[in-house]
């Protein structure tokens, strides 16, 4: 395309290109955190604890010390002696600082005790990985065993071991929302109560890439030099400048390249960020960290892992009342930055797409002897919806009613929009009947018994569900900035970061649509903190709507500036010009100049006519854009399955959704995005679980004992969209990363249910193995069988 012509709009919003960045991804030419090594680099180790709480009597690492090769072996002690600080956590907010809160001390190897497995204990650099782990078997620890309550349901238990002393009960705070007056009324004008305990087990991330990071300090500028598989490389420079090294943030450089995933998990600050540069420092060399799988397992922040004790109060039509739910969140065993993010923003979201006229919600974060939690992909708001939408299938049963005619008696209508509901959250727009309504059409829910038929000619069970969500996306502010060059070509400098939400193709696809810029011409760059001025990166779905917007407001303060340089160049008021599609048009005339003439200009060493001095330095635009208030993506899953009662083998075999996220900038990624969290939905409820003995050893300590979802578990998904656009953000968008792993869940729990309905049986702890489901189905029989001779 010629430099001077208007664009195509055939690239812009909306259109499905397929994701640029993926080229260099499948070709191998992708260049990842271990992909990179400095010259004389070192390698360390982490010596991690075998037991889940313990005292440490001592440390010995004489022996590791002679090993050939070993450069340092660090311990707590030598932490403490350099005065570097501790883990803070960002996520507890002033409404529960102000009440009960429980602070831990987190520094990167522990100091006195051991507070679960995988712990680290000492950090050994040597040349070589090998001599490294050589050392580290050298290394003498004597522990004290202490009682350890590495589950939630352990330490809520009365007289459970306590975690840290002063924290009564292992509560770290409790956090109220709601009415609890106005709820305890509705319930006492109730006609039928139900209540259900619902848990939603603890997750790993499981990234394709594992956590990777190199430190060096360069002892000429006295800056540390971080390179990592983060997921927000702002946030860590920070973290690692304000909270552990306590210097200003710049002489602390962090730089993330292509990351292979995180899901949330990798958003925070993790104590081998720390030891490398400290170690690069001590040693006087670069030191490299590379976890492996296993030890994934065992460092890894994990998610989920909450346990809900919800009743509901209803009409005997099904009309919901009230409903009080009380929710012990697994923190962990130290708060990390986010730690009690997910169980304080997903308690938000209790009340669904419905208008319940009282809630009482009771928070209480729980510390265990186990690692620490974090966000995971939805971060608190599937296990809200799992919550809501199993009490509304409980209710419904309770009641003998249709479940998609209680859903419709209880919906917010879209003419009560603005909608605040009773725990005070305020939803700007949907429309969630006529997205149920689509959805049922979309999987063809009337023609499901001629479904089930054919199943049972086959002996298998079929059964089906539905879940409605609402999810709230987008927090906080971001800022963006474009840069034109002097041949044109422009760069996007952004403050968010991607991992594989498909920035590299949207965000230009944005360029392209406002300013006419070919994509080809657009240069996108992320995650360099001594490029970028500043970034929040991509968590909670909110790169597209609060990274976008900022985009647009970059790209309006280019748009005026250029409006002032066209003027000038073309002698006529900058109120006579109009800017379409890449071009300045004089109104009622033929003249009008490209914008990229004008970028051109603004770097020319001469130019046709005097410019300004601030027109004369190039042409470059900066946006911000604050998420406040957020927006609220919607929608509607179904699923359908088939269970093998002689094996207990669920298959799923149907998924459909409509969602209603907005403006959709590029369907394509938006699919893709919908398919990934399918995927961990399907993983969470079929498949996945951390799982500890009581002493609080991990017994899922690798892919042989954790399962993870193929893409032989999947049918093909119908999937449709039902766009609301919203009004806060000037794009229309909401977030659309995690609606399937957010609103999946309940219907896949549903549809196992109704598949085993027939055999009595109501409800299904998740996941729902085929062990679990087997031994639920020979429980029902013989109950059924103890019920026939009676």
């Amino acid at each position: 395309m010629n430099a001077e012509s208007p664009s195509s709009s055939s690239c812009g919003i909306g259109a499905p290109l397929p994701r640029r960045e993926d080229v260099r991804m499948v070709t191998g030419r992708g260049r990842y955190a271990d992909d990179v090594r400095m010259q004389g680099q070192a390698y360390g180790y982490v010596l991690r604890s075998d037991v889940a709480h313990a005292r440490i009597r001592r440390i010995d690492v004489s022996g590791a010390l002679a090993v050939p090769g070993i450069l340092a072996v660090l311990t707590a002690e030598d932490y403490a002696q350099d005065g570097w600080g501790d883990i803070p956590c960002l996520s507890i907010p002033p409404t529960i600082t102000g009440k009960t809160y429980h602070a831990t001390p987190f520094p990167p190897l522990a100091q006195d005790r051991v507070l679960a497995i995988g712990s680290g204990v000492a950090f050994v650099v040597a040349e070589s990985l090998a001599a490294a782990m050589d050392a580290a078997e050298q290394i003498v620890v004597e522990y004290e065993s202490l009682p350890a309550a590495p589950t939630v349901e352990a330490a809520i238990a009365p007289g459970a071991p306590l975690v840290w002393p002063q924290a009564e009960g292992n509560r770290c705070f409790v956090h109220e929302l709601g009415d609890a007056a106005k709820t305890d009324a509705a319930f006492a004008q109730a006609d039928r109560v139900v209540r259900a305990r619902i848990r939603s087990q603890r997750v790993a991330g499981n990234p394709l890439e594992p956590r990777t990071c190199l430190g060096h300090y360069d002892q000429g500028t006295q800056r540390w030099h971080l390179t990592s598989s983060t997921a927000n490389p702002h946030r860590i420079r920070l973290l690692l400048a304000e909270h552990i090294i306590r210097v200003p943030a710049h002489r602390v450089h962090v730089v993330a390249g292509d990351v292979g995933g995180g899901f949330g998990t990798k958003g925070g600050l993790y104590p081998e960020e720390i030891l490398v540069v400290w170690a690069a420092q001590r040693v006087g060399r670069p030191v490299k960290w590379v976890c492996d799988r296993s030890e994934a397992f065992l460092s890894d922040f994990n998610g989920r892992d909450q346990i809900a004790d919800a009743e509901m109060a209803l009409r005997a039509d099904g009309t919901v009342l009230g409903l009080r739910v009380v929710l012990n969140h697994n923190l962990g065993c130290q708060l990390g930055p986010s730690t009690a993010h997910p169980p304080l923003v997903g308690s938000r979201m209790l009340s669904g797409v419905y208008a319940f006229p009282a809630m009482h919600v009771t928070v209480q974060g729980i510390f265990t002897n186990s690692r620490t939690l974090t966000t995971y992909r939805g971060a608190g708001r599937p296990e809200s919806t799992l919550v809501v939408e199993r009490m509304m299938e409980l209710a419904a049963a309770e009641l003998g009613m249709d479940p998609v005619e209680i859903r419709r008696r209880n919906f917010i209508r879209p003419e009560q929009m603005p909608y605040r509901t009773a725990i005070a959250e305020t939803y700007d727009c949907g429309e969630f009947e006529a997205i149920l309504d689509e959805a049922l059409v979309l999987a063809d829910w009337n023609g499901f018994e001629q479904r089930r038929q054919a199943s049972e000619a086959k002996g298998l069970l079929r059964g089906r569900g539905l879940s409605m969500y609402i999810e709230v996306c987008a927090t906080i502010s971001d800022r963006m900035e474009i840069r034109f060059d002097a041949t044109g070509g422009l760069t996007i400098l952004a403050g968010t970061f991607s991992y594989g939400q498909g920035h590299e193709t949207s965000y230009p696809q944005m360029i392209h649509e406002w300013l006419g810029v070919p994509i080809d011409r657009i240069h996108f760059l992320q995650g360099d903190t001594d490029k970028i001025a500043n970034g929040r990166g991509s968590f909670g779905s909110r790169s597209m709507t609060v990274g976008g917007s900022a985009l647009k407001a970059a790209c309006d303060e280019v748009i005026e500036k250029g409006r002032r340089v066209a003027a000038i160049l073309l002698d006529v008021p900058e109120t006579a010009l109009r800017f379409a599609r890449g071009v300045y048009h004089v109104e009622g005339s033929d003249q009008q100049i490209t914008l990229d003439r004008v970028a051109r200009t603004t770097y020319a060493w001469g130019t046709p006519k005097p410019l300004p001095a601030d027109l004369w330095n190039g042409l470059e635009g900066r946006g911000y854009f604050n998420a406040n208030p957020q927006n609220y993506p919607n929608g509607c899953y179904l699923a359908e399955v088939e269970i093998d009662p002689d094996t207990g083998v669920v298959t799923l075999d149907a998924v459909s959704a409509v969602d209603d996220v907005g403006t959709v900038i590029n369907p394509l990624v938006l699919e893709g995005q919908i398919h990934g969290g399918i995927a961990q939905a399907a993983g969470q409820v079929l498949k996945e679980k951390i799982v500890h003995a009581h002493d609080g050893q991990l017994l899922t300590g690798s892919f042989t004992d954790y399962a993870m979802p193929h893409a032989g578990d999947f049918p093909r998904f119908k999937l449709a969209m039902h766009p609301v656009p919203t009004r806060t953000n000037p794009l229309g968008v909401k977030g659309g990363a995690e609606t399937g792993t957010v609103g999946l869940p309940p219907a896949i729990v549903t549809a196992i249910v109704d598949a085993l309905k027939p055999l009595g049986i109501t409800d299904i702890e998740t996941p729902a193995t085929p062990l679990v489901v087997w031994q639920a189905i020979q429980a029902a029989r013989a109950a059924q069988a103890v019920e026939n001779t009676q």
